[in-house]
């Protein structure tokens, strides 16, 4: 299961929007960003307050179209424009007033398997919205209340809202209101939080910093929420976890996604309560040439980068962006819109419709980078393209060297003539392409899975080319072992790869929400206390 970031989910929710109706109740939300088309949404689970509605219970309307929940699946283009509204009504038993939770989740075409989780407040309804909206207007020009609090008729005035919406963006109020930095204090592992990107950067010119920096692709939603404590439903909590974690940076996801099919395990059924999403490998939405030109595909030059800017205003001065490039990229997405069995075969048998694909994504996240690496406060870009699984690669070097790494090396280019880093993530045993990967400019690999790769063994051979983040084990230690057998295993790699600087402390891929909550506390604790410079761990 992919949980949207707190840092996007809050771009598109309208907060606010949650309201009693006659048979059930409803909420809203509004697209900000990216233009999205959707040719398909299944297995659609919706759930408050930590309980399940019944599938027939649910409709969405998007695009003037009703998707019926119980319908099972809905195939045909839906457009989710700029501004433009997805509701979602649930009849049945009404909410009380008060703080609910809210969490949707559902599998598309487009955006594989996800989940947007969120928090908004009902109150009474209101008998005179109009006379109400005056009166808080008449409380935000008299400045007894924040300027940031959403400025709403409370019912169903879209248009209304709307023109409010566009008149407090202009005035920079409102929700467009800028924040101001985090001061987030206190301690970890026993020592005083310091978020810090030179830290990291310092490691991934392969020096030494103070100590090592910590770095994870990313770590689910439910392990952030129990490290800080409560529910994460907006940017500000997230980016909070990341400094309280030890974190110099916080990550952000460009979203741009090629079309693919996931399988979950629960089918939409909401007796079984099972979030485990795959992508499959036998089957894709593209099997033609044809398919790929009448794909809607999303445009490099529509995606929205308004969330690095509300990070960027959020974070402590010393913090920096690492823009992210994931789930998947070139290879990724490239090969998951047609499922990498008939992938693999199409690179024999039809060539035109993998080397289409290519040509489509590689230029899309040519452009994406070109205009990640101006906005501000950027640290660096990373990349994660799974190109290896266990044993070797997925496709052969050679194809990787004619279809893959062109485009890599294209980004490497603008990422190093924009004096930035390029973190690369892939699984499996890189060992046969590591020169070119470093050909393309990348500067940093993670994870260094430990059943791939020995990571001592690959720091003393590629650790002057390369920074290296990993490689606590997942197989085991994190996710079935105890805290003292994730401490020990922290304070040996720390002994075995931070002398010399260039590498950072992570697990062996990401931190998944089968992880032991406590093990991961165990990891960044004892990675600050004796991860220190000069080291004696």
């Amino acid at each position: 299961m992919v949980f949207i970031p707190g840092i996007l989910v809050n771009k598109v929710y309208e907060q606010g929007s949650l309201r009693n109706t006659d048979d059930g109740f409803e909420f809203r939300f509004k697209n900000r960003m990216t233009p999205v088309r959707i040719s398909g949404m299944r297995d659609i689970s919706l759930e408050v307050d930590g309980k399940r509605r019944p599938a027939e219970s649910i409709e969405l309307e998007l695009g003037g179209r009703v998707i019926r929940v119980a319908d099972k699946a809905e195939e045909g283009v839906y457009s989710f424009d700029g501004n433009s509204n997805l509701v979602v009504r649930v009849k049945g038993e009404k909410l009380t007033k008060g703080v609910h939770a809210i969490k949707i989740s559902f599998i598309t075409n487009e955006y594989g398997g996800a989940t947007l989780k969120v928090g908004d407040t009902l109150g009474e309804k209101t008998r005179f919205p109009l006379v109400k909206f005056v009166f808080d207007l008449i409380v935000r020009m008299s400045g007894t209340e924040p300027a940031n609090k959403p400025l709403r008729i409370e019912g169903n005035f879209p248009i209304l809202n709307s023109i409010i919406d566009r008149i407090e963006e202009f005035a920079g109020t409102g929700a467009y209101k800028k924040p101001e930095p985090l001061k987030i204090e206190g301690w970890l592992g026993g020592a005083r939080l310091d978020p810090d990107f030179s830290r990291l950067k310092i490691a991934l010119d392969r020096e030494e910093a103070d100590r090592v920096p910590f770095f994870e692709a990313e770590v689910a939603l439910p392990v952030q929420e129990w490290f800080l404590g409560r529910e994460i439903n907006s940017a500000a909590d997230e980016i909070e976890f990341f400094i309280r974690a030890g974190y110099d940076y916080a990550p952000v996801v460009a979203p741009f996604f090629a079309p693919r099919i996931m399988r979950s395990a629960s089918g939409g059924d909401p007796e079984r309560d099972d979030d485990s999403q795959w992508i499959t490998e036998s089957e894709g939405i593209i099997k033609t040439i044809e398919d790929v030109e009448n794909f809607p595909w999303p445009s490099a030059s529509e995606v929205d980068f308004s969330s690095f800017k509300e990070v960027a205003d959020l974070l402590p001065e010393k913090m920096k962006i690492i823009g992210m490039l994931s789930p998947a990229a070139v290879l990724g997405n490239a090969s998951q819109a047609m499922g990498l069995q008939n992938f693999s075969y199409a690179l024999y048998d039809n060539p035109k419709v993998p080397e289409a694909l290519f040509e489509i994504v590689g230029a899309a996240y040519v452009e994406i980078v070109r205009r990640m690496v101006k906005v501000p406060k950027l640290g660096a870009v990373f990349m994660s393209d799974d190109i290896a699984h266990g044993g070797g690669t997925l496709v052969s070097p050679a194809t990787l060297r004619k279809y893959v790494f062109p485009w890599y090396k294209r980004i490497g280019e603008i990422v190093r003539g924009a004096g930035l880093h390029f973190i690369y993530h892939s699984d499996g045993k890189l060992t046969n392409v590591f020169d070119d990967l470093a050909d393309c400019g990348i500067t940093a690999i993670h994870p260094i899975e430990p059943l791939a790769m020995d990571i001592v063994e690959v720091k003393r051979k590629h650790g002057d080319k390369f920074c290296i983040f990993g490689n606590i084990d997942l197989e085991y230690t994190l996710t079935r072992g105890t805290a003292e057998e994730t401490e020990a295993m922290v304070k040996r790699k720390i002994r075995e790869l931070a002398p010399g600087g260039g590498w950072g402390l992570s697990a062996s891929n990401s931190i998944p929400n089968y992880v032991i909550p406590a093990n991961y506390r165990a990891m960044l604790e004892t990675g600050m206390k004796f991860g220190k410079y000069p080291i004696n761990a």
